[in-house]
């Protein structure tokens, strides 16, 4: 086994920090749906639609752009920055929502705070993933990875029914408001951070031209570029059928109930827990390249037996698939590029993890539209297959990345 990340005192003050803001994320977005629901309920869809291309759209534009930061700038400083804006920008969402100040345009503010909020994550995450070696070693790297999913995926179910209890109870203006006090936790547990990572390239030249030079040394390192390949094939054609339609298909294909499709879609948060726990335990399994392409190829075919069932217990097996499978591509995919990225471009290249989650959240678009002119049942069996080849395609981009090893140092 691996060594623990937790031996890190630095590491434990930016897990807790991440299990704060992990928590609140679900917690801030449901509230803005709800709010758009209650103050628009006409034009419901099309706000909902346009809050998921804003957050969409900003980890696109600003991915790169974050990386490049990531590799320029003192990263201790620079996510006590992020999250002293995240506070300032999420201050100004409860306002909007209390106040409601600009009457007709108040959406339109929504959705530029909404833009800001985004970009200003693809700039945090990629900072923290930087950091994370040079806070825990090579060594315990996988540990740090894993437990960092962990933070997203137990803290994700939990939120849930407290944020269903408290807009239940309370106008959303004021619970995204309360959201606001789990900063009081985030900021001084960075403020109290020892560590010092400074990135070591890109100084001499812009930032723009700093993120064109990870896009081609990425190109160029083989294994690298294979990950990338195989992450963007499962966000990109993977993940809009059964996570962006998924609800859609569950009601109207499988005829499921409001109380049934919540026991189904807690199938796949049952999946992302378990490979958590399982990648912790078994911490030395995530820098395989072996275990990367089972996760692919495993994901590929549980979207098949998703788009081709009528079953709901078969359906509810395949959904727990796709959530372990997700997790399982997501933590090997960082800890191989992890271990393989030099130094000077560690930023980049992990900034371009958000840009292909927010390639994901705006591909939902197309392939929503493709199933509405033809249906979900034509559409989502293409996208399974495409997602299956896709992988097929990068193992044979780069068919030694089977034999890709941790390394420690």
């Amino acid at each position: 086994m691996a060594a623990n990340a937790l031996e890190s005192r630095d590491f434990r003050l930016l897990f807790a920090g991440s299990v704060l803001v992990s928590f609140v994320m679900p917690m801030q977005f449901l509230t803005q749906v709800f709010w758009v629901q209650e103050r628009h309920p006409e034009r419901e869809v099309l706000f909902v639609g346009l809050l998921g291309a804003a957050r969409g759209s900003a980890m696109i534009a600003f991915g790169l752009i974050g990386g490049a930061l990531a590799d320029r700038l003192e990263r201790r400083r620079l996510l006590i920055g992020c999250q002293v804006a995240a506070l300032a920008i999420n201050g100004g969402v409860a306002a909007l929502m209390l106040a409601e100040p600009f009457g007709a345009a108040n959406v339109a503010v929504l959705l530029g705070l909404t833009f800001a909020a985004a970009a200003n994550m693809a700039v945090d995450q990629p900072a923290r993933q930087a950091a994370t070696p040079a806070i825990v070693g090579m060594a315990a790297l996988p540990s740090a990875i894993t437990l960092q999913m962990v933070a997203q995926q137990v803290t994700f179910p939990l939120a849930l029914p407290l944020v269903g209890f408290l807009n239940s109870r309370m106008e959303p203006g004021e619970v995204y408001a309360l959201t606001l006090l789990a900063w009081a936790g985030v900021l001084p547990l960075l403020f109290a951070l020892r560590f010092r990572s400074r990135g070591q390239g890109g100084a001499g030249a812009g930032v723009v031209r700093n993120a064109w030079a990870g896009l081609r040394y990425t190109r160029g390192e083989p294994t690298i570029f294979a990950v990338i390949v195989l992450v963007l094939a499962i966000q990109l054609l993977g993940m809009p059928g059964p996570a962006s339609l998924g609800p859609s298909w569950m009601r109207n294909v499988l005829g499921l109930s409001e109380t049934q499709f919540g026991f189904m879609a807690m199938t796949w948060g049952l999946g992302t827990m378990a490979a958590s726990v399982f990648y912790f335990v078994r911490n030395d399994l995530p820098g395989r390249g072996l275990t990367l392409w089972g996760a692919g190829v495993g994901f590929g075919l549980c979207a098949l037996v998703f788009a081709y069932s009528r079953s709901v217990p078969l359906t509810a097996v395949a959904n727990f698939g796709l959530g372990f499978a997700l997790v399982s591509t997501m933590v090997s995919s960082s800890t191989i590029a992890q271990q393989r990225v030099e130094e000077a471009m560690r930023g980049r290249v992990m900034g371009l993890f958000p840009l292909a989650m927010g390639l994901a959240m705006l591909a939902a678009f197309p392939v929503g539209a493709a199933a509405q002119a033809a249906s979900m049942e034509a559409v989502f069996p293409v996208m399974a297959w495409a997602t299956l080849a896709a992988v097929a395609g990068s193992m044979a981009l780069q068919p030694g990345l089977r034999r890709v090893a941790p390394r420690t140092a």
